[in-house]
């Protein structure tokens, strides 16, 4: 007899866009993995180069370039308060509000940029039991814009923030299913070149 078609089993349990965590390493971002409400997964896209010849163009594949990703956070305040948390990474970053002359000659590095973040960003999507069925790892990611949102007095939304994350390219764990968090530990240290 055929195999039924994947939506004809009782075991099939697709992929959810619900279903979904991030994860920062940096522990007082905790409160970020809370507040998330959608994120979106990696892409990239490849340039081209073209070749005129007579009456024809050719097209060549050039470089990769992973794009930015974004991420909306709801603005939970209190002790955890998402505004004060991005506005401390970006002070970890080497910001700093030109205040004083010494101030002034603060810069923002790409080491305190990635350290600020917690140098490891993950995408983690969950089964229907709450296990990593797929992990996207960003490789030294840094913010590159934030928008705390709007106001309105026809709203009654919560307050959003938008971040936009910048990355070198980003790894998709082939043998999530099962992996433990010490695993994931161990890659983003082997990675990042550790031990």
């Amino acid at each position: 007899m055929p195999e039924p078609p994947f939506w004809g089993t009782h075991s099939t349990d697709p992929k959810r866009k619900f279903r979904w965590i991030v994860n920062f390493t940096n522990p007082s971002q905790g409160a970020l993995q809370l507040a998330a409400k959608n994120v979106k997964k990696p892409s990239f896209e490849v340039g081209t180069t073209a070749h005129k010849w007579l009456n024809h163009t050719f097209f060549f594949p050039a470089r990769l370039t992973w794009k930015e990703i974004s991420i909306t956070l709801v603005d939970i305040g209190g002790p955890a308060d998402i505004t004060s948390i991005i506005n401390s990474m970006m002070e970890n970053s080497g910001y700093r509000l030109p205040t004083t002359p010494d101030a002034c000659r603060a810069a923002i590095t790409k080491q305190a940029s990635v350290n600020a973040i917690g140098n490891r960003f993950q995408i983690v999507q969950l089964d229907g039991n709450g296990l990593p069925n797929e992990t996207w790892l960003l490789v030294n990611p840094w913010v590159r814009m934030v928008d705390y949102g709007d106001l309105s007095y026809d709203a009654d939304e919560l307050v959003e923030i938008n971040l936009t994350i910048q990355y070198d390219y980003a790894i998709k764990d082939p043998d999530v299913r099962g992996s433990t968090a010490q695993d994931l530990a161990d890659l983003a240290t082997a990675i990042a070149g550790g031990p």
